[in-house]
């Protein structure tokens, strides 16, 4: 039990105590990625079991003799090299090693802000330390990598051995919580943009032994028994208006209607003029129906 503030750590829950011994083996080392792995063929060499890694994280990386040599560090860049040395940042100087470095200072100054004892500054450390590693390894999106650092911190907040300890208190989990969200997520995409490997792959092709001439394409044949006229759709009736023949009738029609307008009713005007434009309708309705029976009668013929 942590004496950090003189706060009571958190008590365990029933929905805590739910969670059962699944948060225990949530290590580095000894998680495989869980759903996400692969089941190996049987011809596959086996591949040597994982070292398991701690249970929990407390001066795992940075010991108590290494927390009092940071107290007593008197500058920003003695504290930083500390940091990089028991952290083990062996990566060539760079930027990763200088982002590296500066989120482990930044954790360490938050700590010593909330007035942290050594044992929860260790532990924030190692937590911070495993979750952008195995977000890195396993690719992990920023909602999966949040999963890990709560299991994480919930195994040091409840003092339940032998499956978690009470390190940090309710209150130190909140500012923590906080604190993360605010910082490691709020820029998760940059770290894994900087950490992460890519394989840029470039495809060439040499046109004069790899091109292959292919052939024209074939043109479709429009078989004449499906065509339809144009003037014959609706879409494209404002293009084909009455042929000379058909304005020329209509003007006869028309003079010879006002000639035999003095002896006519409007009556009989209008329905000798019905009578000729039914007339002329069912006579077209004919013509197609003789159309569509002689083309019909040709798909018959042809199977």
């Amino acid at each position: 039990r942590s004496a950090g503030q003189g706060k009571e750590p958190l008590r365990p829950s029933p929905g805590i105590a739910g969670r059962g011994l699944g948060m225990m083996t949530g290590t580095l080392g000894s998680r495989t990625l869980g759903s996400r792995s692969v089941s190996s063929t049987a011809a596959a060499p086996a591949k040597p079991p994982a070292k398991p890694g701690p249970v929990f994280l407390y001066f795992t990386d940075v010991s108590e003799e290494d927390m009092m040599r940071i107290s007593e560090a008197t500058s920003k860049a003695e504290v930083k090299q500390l940091l990089k040395d028991c952290m083990r940042i062996d990566q060539a100087e760079g930027l990763r090693t200088e982002i590296l470095a500066d989120m482990h200072y930044h954790n360490y100054s938050f700590c010593t802000a909330q007035g942290f004892t050594a044992m929860k500054t260790s532990t924030f450390l190692s937590i911070m330390k495993l979750v952008l590693e195995e977000a890195i390894s396993c690719r992990l999106t920023a909602a999966e990598a949040c999963d890990v650092f709560k299991d994480w911190l919930l195994k040091h907040s409840v003092e339940r051995p032998p499956w978690s300890v009470g390190v940090f208190t309710y209150d130190d989990v909140k500012a923590v919580m906080d604190y993360v969200h605010n910082t490691f997520f709020r820029h998760y995409r940059l770290y894994m943009y900087v950490y992460m490997t890519r394989c840029d792959l470039g495809i060439s092709m040499d046109g004069a032994r790899t091109f292959i001439n292919m052939p024209p394409p074939v043109p479709l044949c429009l078989r004449l028994e499906n065509e339809v006229p144009p003037q014959d759709q609706p879409e494209l009736a404002h293009l084909y208006g009455p042929t000379e023949t058909e304005l020329a009738e209509e003007r006869e029609r028309m003079a010879a209607s006002r000639q035999a307008g003095g002896s006519e009713d409007r009556a009989t005007i209008i329905k000798r003029k019905v009578d000729a434009g039914v007339e002329r309708l069912m006579k077209r309705f004919e013509e197609r129906i003789q159309e569509q029976d002689v083309r019909f009668q040709a798909l018959v013929d042809g199977k």
